[in-house]
């Protein structure tokens, strides 16, 4: 298991952007995907293509969206992502150890339809896991 990318809740997508290139002079690494089953428009940043860690940019694409509330309480990091060879086996390692799953793996458009999920540790914070390509 290792360190994925670091998901960051965002108001405006496209202003996220311009701010990460600006503040860090990270470039974005792939179009603005529309995930409607997470209800969210989402982007990966970072420094390059290879960096061992980017920033996943999220921001709300319904009002519904699970981020719109995090957003009014003005919490912008969201999760952290590890990249997992089966996610079935990762997922059930985690429940194991405590966690607790709180959406069962679904295909993410921004990770060309691999499967995600997303897990509540028991320190309080949300992990998210996304099966590596074969």
């Amino acid at each position: 298991m290792k360190l994925s990318h670091i998901g960051i809740i965002v108001k405006d997508i496209e202003e996220g952007i311009k701010n990460h290139e600006k503040l860090f002079g990270y470039k974005q690494l792939g179009p603005i995907v529309d995930d409607q089953t997470q209800k969210v428009k989402v982007v990966l940043m970072g420094p390059s293509e290879d960096a061992p860690v980017k920033i996943e940019l999220i921001s709300p694409l319904t009002d519904d969206s699970p981020v719109t509330d995090l957003l009014k309480k003005r919490q912008a990091l969201y999760h952290l992502c590890y990249s997992v060879p089966d996610i079935e086996e990762a997922k059930q390692h985690a429940r194991k150890s405590g966690a607790i799953v709180i959406s069962k793996p679904v295909e993410a458009p921004l990770f060309d339809d691999r499967k995600i999920c997303f897990l509540f540790t028991k320190d309080h914070y949300v992990i998210e896991l996304v099966e590596e390509g074969h």
